[in-house]
């Protein structure tokens, strides 16, 4: 059995971030989408659509101490820009000396098995930690099979958000009975 409070890998594209240009409506309602822009490698600016449900979630959660939220995205440590361009907490970046560039990033084949996609070895740090594992990435879908993650059990949650809509409601309810069987650390004050 997995201890301690959980570490949620938090991806930004297509999790927090929908990547499309118009929300949809079907997901969140038209006044509970937010646009603002961040600034990532090279003080180059880019648009963000984020529900401001998945914010209050994510918020919650934090100032509830039920998980450790780390940044685990592309952005690297730009990811504290779209925290702070979105008024979320300052998270950090979590540790991964597999990612090399954005450049080979997206030079990897869309299909890569797990020894190449190089946000996984974070993920099983954190089992190998011992530490329970929230991991949302819409890219899991791509990247992982079921046979992949079935050896953590019920020590991991995996889920993988359509990337134009980014964490759905039925995603934060099922997040939130996940974290349900994990003990909180003392509220944040």
């Amino acid at each position: 059995m997995a201890k301690g409070v959980p570490i949620w890998l938090l991806d930004i594209d297509g999790v927090i971030n929908a990547v499309t240009d118009l929300p949809d409506r079907r997901v969140w309602r038209g006044h509970q989408w937010v646009r603002t822009a961040a600034a990532s490698n090279e003080d180059i600016e880019w648009p963000i659509l984020a529900a401001t449900p998945v914010l209050d979630f994510l918020r919650q959660v934090h100032e509830q101490g039920r998980a450790e939220i780390w940044w685990h995205s592309t952005w690297q440590h730009n990811s504290v820009n779209v925290g702070t361009a979105l008024g979320l907490p300052s998270w950090p970046v979590r540790e991964c000396p597999e990612f090399v560039s954005m450049d080979a990033v997206l030079a990897a084949p869309l299909l890569s098995t797990k020894r190449t996609w190089w946000k996984l070895p974070a993920a099983l740090r954190v089992l190998d930690e011992g530490r329970p594992l929230l991991w949302t990435d819409d890219d899991v879908r791509h990247q992982l099979r079921a046979a992949d993650t079935r050896p953590w059990g019920n020590r991991a949650l995996v889920l993988a958000p359509p990337m134009q809509a980014g964490l759905t409601p039925r995603q934060l309810r099922r997040i939130d009975r996940w974290l349900r069987k994990w003990p909180a650390r003392p509220a944040l004050t």
